[in-house]
């Protein structure tokens, strides 16, 4: 059964993309992403991105302002100054203004889909594409260089401002110079990379897991691996960061705790539910969702301090800023929420008839 769960959900995610593995798939919705910040919230909502009031969830903007069935977005959107740079299914990178959605400029470079947000950069927007290139653009859209791996990039890179960390799903980890793009290491990982890597505090080692059921340590100045941690399920989303832990979610609906140290496991918190999308640290709290619609907040020692059920299941990571948690559902009664650090509901954007 969790095997079969297990391709379930990529098939969701891949819209009919098959893996080697898998022998057939049924073509359906993709989960949103969302970025967000002190005065509002950025989200792919299908056929549209809309910005809307961190306050109250009033819309802002919708882009574009004709939705078309050939324009689909559900790679979460970055912000670059007084831009919002987002990438669609037909594999069209835009620049939008953050205040009016009006369209800045395009890319048209890529010929796969954007499934995770670009980073930015240094003034560079790094966006990774399933078309298996990734292009650093400058701000005005313009090409400065593009890196060919041999399969998909999916999530967002990472960077410490000098190297750019890319995982991808041919079960490497890439690192780059910024600057120009030139492959400094790679290394071989054993499954496919589809969540975020993270860079710790002082930037010396990454963080990053597998489809194969495994969590790794690396050092980042040359892939070497410091310690590997095999889980009960595969991991799908970067790992929460707090202090000398790191709360892992897997698809067989274990939330893990490891040392940093040492990639021990401290628990392993069941939560009855695949977790697939990126959880957040919220004041000295995690919280995380999974595939039933539960948030799940947990304190450092991984107890429980409130959990909230929503109609919908919860794939998409989710943001706490300015004292709002935000959290994106896949078909529930609303897209998206906004709750206080207690639990409370502040706000639930209604989609417009």
């Amino acid at each position: 059964m969790k095997i079969k769960r297990f391709y379930v959900v990529l098939f969701i995610l891949l819209l009919g993309i098959l893996l080697t593995s898998c022998t057939s798939a049924t073509a359906t919705n993709s989960w949103e992403g969302i970025t967000a910040s002190d005065t509002a919230v950025y989200f792919a909502n299908g056929t549209t991105v809309v910005a809307a009031k961190a306050d109250t969830g009033n819309v802002i903007w919708t882009y574009p302002e004709k939705p078309a069935s050939s324009r689909l977005f559900y790679a979460a959107p970055a912000i670059a100054g007084d831009q919002i740079i987002v990438g669609d299914y037909s594999g069209l990178l835009v620049s939008i203004g953050v205040e009016d959605g009006k369209e800045h400029w395009q890319f048209t470079g890529a010929k796969g889909r954007y499934i995770d947000a670009p980073l930015v950069i240094n003034d560079m927007i790094i966006a990774q594409n399933a078309d298996a290139n990734i292009y650093a653009l400058n701000s005005n859209g313009k090409l400065i260089w593009s890196f060919k791996g041999s399969h998909a990039f999916w999530a967002t890179p990472v960077s410490d401002g000098t190297t750019v960390y890319a995982p991808s799903l041919d079960h490497s980890l890439y690192a780059l110079n910024l600057s120009d793009g030139k492959l400094k290491w790679k290394v071989d990982l054993g499954g496919p990379l589809i969540g975020r890597s993270v860079l710790s505090a002082d930037n010396s080692t990454l963080f990053v897991g597998t489809l194969d059921k495994t969590f790794l340590a690396l050092n980042s100045t040359d892939g070497s691996i410091k310690w590997k941690s095999t889980l009960k399920g595969n991991i799908w989303s970067a790992p929460v960061v707090l202090e000398d832990r790191l709360y892992v979610g897997d698809d067989s609906g274990i939330i893990n705790m490891l040392k940093v140290s040492d990639g021990s496991v401290i628990q392993s918190i069941d939560v009855q539910s695949p977790v697939l999308g990126n959880g957040a640290v919220m004041n000295s709290n995690i919280v995380f969702g999974d595939e039933k619609g539960e948030i799940i907040v947990l304190g450092k020692n991984g107890e429980r301090s409130w959990t909230r059920s929503l109609t919908g299941k919860l794939y998409s990571n989710l943001i706490f800023s300015n004292d709002h948690l935000y959290v994106l559902t896949t078909k529930g009664d609303k897209p998206l929420f906004a709750y206080d650090a207690n639990g409370n509901e502040i706000w639930g954007y209604t989609v417009s008839k």
